[in-house]
């Protein structure tokens, strides 16, 4: 019982809803590829449930990192412009 005498006096609690706790353990053993992602996910549940709000399905896109669009880097092609005569 040491654990929860640590975290007895904690007053800072989330409220998740079972199938968000679900989803996002499959996002993190699925898709998670550092520990960045799960900083942000910790902080997005903070800032979310701040208030007391319960989390659910509705927040998980706010919850997870959002994959960059990939853009392809400008190909530059060495050339060389026509000179007149």
């Amino acid at each position: 019982m040491e654990m929860h005498n640590t975290y007895k006096n904690e007053t800072r609690c989330v409220l998740l809803s079972i199938p968000l706790i679900i989803r996002l353990f499959e996002y993190i053993r699925e898709k998670a590829t550092s520990d960045e992602d799960l900083h942000f996910m910790a902080e997005r549940i903070q800032e979310l449930g701040w208030d007391g709000l319960r989390l659910t399905m509705n927040q998980y896109s706010s919850i997870i990192p959002q994959e960059m669009p990939r853009t392809h880097s400008p190909t530059y092609t060495n050339y060389t412009e026509a000179t007149p005569e």
